[in-house]
């Protein structure tokens, strides 16, 4: 009955530990890869975990090997007890390594989902300020095309006043010009009346 428990405990000195070894392992690469700041790094108890796992079960192997090349495949009470204390320590430490696992974890996921709110508030934000850029924007053209607009209407209404200023000078030149023939002629009758008054008394000054 001595080679059954000689027999478990090296296959959980081996083959078990070493396969819960690699799932811890497995477990904390992508917490240890999402870590890559100093000052995390410094925090984080699992490296300290698994190297003292590591010490545990070499310690084991080196003191199992060392039992069984004095007693040979005959251990005593003393020695099974000591085999299930070793093992209860390597499995309380894998519980501590399974915890700090889940405590990175959840630390690396409320990172992530702070790191997505964050992103979401950002992204929140930007399609604000594109909208409200966008409606500036759409003012402004609004505004340009009212001063075109009003551009225009005072264009059109200086034409307007110009074409009025054009009739008003075309009608003040004709009227001088109606003024200068009048006056012409007004000099012209009165030298013809001057001289129809000449030779009515020339006829009259000689029958005198």
């Amino acid at each position: 009955m001595t080679h059954l428990p000689v027999s478990i405990t090296r296959f959980f000195g081996c083959s078990a530990l070493r396969g819960l070894l690699a799932g811890a392992l497995l477990l904390t690469a992508p917490a240890l890869a999402q870590t890559p700041t100093p000052s995390a790094t410094d925090n984080d108890p699992l490296p300290r975990l698994i190297q003292e796992r590591q010490q545990m079960v070499q310690q084991y192997e080196e003191a199992n090997a060392q039992r069984n090349s004095l007693f040979g495949n005959k251990p005593s009470k003393k020695d099974l007890q000591e085999v299930v204390d070793a093992l209860k320590g390597i499995i309380r430490k894998d519980t501590e390594i399974v915890r700090a696992v889940q405590a990175a974890t959840l630390r690396r996921t409320a990172a992530v989902v702070a790191e997505n709110q964050q992103a979401k508030q950002q992204i929140t934000v930007a399609q604000t300020d594109q909208s409200s850029t966008r409606q500036r924007f759409y003012d402004l053209e609004n505004q340009i095309s009212n001063l075109q607009l009003r551009d225009k209407q005072r264009e059109k209404k200086l034409l307007e006043l110009q074409a009025t200023a054009d009739e008003a000078t075309q009608a003040r030149t004709s009227r001088e010009l109606l003024a200068a023939g009048l006056a012409v002629l007004c000099a012209g009758l009165l030298w013809y009346i001057m001289k129809l008054r000449g030779r009515l008394a020339t006829p009259a000054r000689r029958r005198k």
